[in-house]
């Protein structure tokens, strides 16, 4: 089948993607703990404020990395038909997450970069305006084009420039619909970050709450990019 001739639904996927949720909630927990939770509750605990901070923050990046490509893999395995144990997904996603894995980090330092050069730009200039909008163009592109990157690596076992490819070739035809989904993302999770992050505080209740906002937000950006790849490959069972 021509991938290209496969017509998104975008409510279809939205569906799809809080069925998946559900379904493996177990493993996603499981998951979330040890790779997510766990992670930024020992940064917060023993690293911060020492020697340590900068490593600590970049083991969390990878361990959260690790946990999108790992549910990238379980979520298309499981849409697939595959039965599933929690422990199978977990490990069958750590197994097979190393591809998904390096282009989740090529994703963060690209954002990472971004960002960077956001913050150089010359403000309230012709050059500023003009640099804020290559890069929200950049940005929008790589959503719409680039959404289904890590399930393609994790799941055809493709390193970061050939999953680029392929992703972008899955993705044609179809841009503005896994645009609006990046966008319905965003929107998501836009305001429960701002309430999060504003009035979560800095006590043992506010950590706890941030740390499951972040599990429930890398859940959400794995999860709707795999059943985006899933469903143009073509029908889901």
């Amino acid at each position: 089948m021509n991938t290209g001739e496969v017509r998104l639904d975008v409510a279809l996927t939205i569906r799809r993607s809080a069925a998946a949720y559900a379904h493996d909630f177990a493993a996603f927990a499981l998951a979330g703990f040890a790779l997510v939770t766990l992670p930024g509750l020992l940064m917060v605990s023993v690293a911060a404020g020492n020697d340590w901070n900068t490593l600590a923050i970049t083991l969390r990046a990878v361990c959260a990395m690790l946990y999108v490509a790992l549910v990238s893999w379980g979520v298309v395995a499981r849409l697939r038909g595959a039965a599933l144990t929690p422990l199978t997904f977990v490990s069958g996603g750590l197994v097979r997450a190393q591809p998904g894995l390096q282009v989740a980090l090529l994703i963060g330092a690209g954002i990472v970069a971004g960002l960077t050069v956001q913050l150089f730009a010359r403000h309230g200039t012709v050059q500023g305006w003009l640099l804020d909008s290559l890069l929200l163009t950049g940005g929008l592109w790589a959503a719409s084009a680039l959404m289904p990157l890590v399930p393609v690596a994790v799941v055809e076992r493709l390193g970061p420039l050939a999953a680029i490819h392929r992703s972008a070739a899955l993705t044609a035809g179809n841009r503005n619909r896994t645009l609006m989904l990046a966008l319905l993302i965003g929107l998501t999770l836009a305001p429960a970050a701002a309430l999060v992050f504003g009035f979560g505080g800095s006590d043992h209740g506010g950590i706890w709450l941030r740390s499951l906002f972040e599990l429930l937000a890398l859940s959400l950006i794995a999860t709707v990019p795999a059943v985006v790849y899933a469903g143009l490959q073509g029908p889901i069972s």
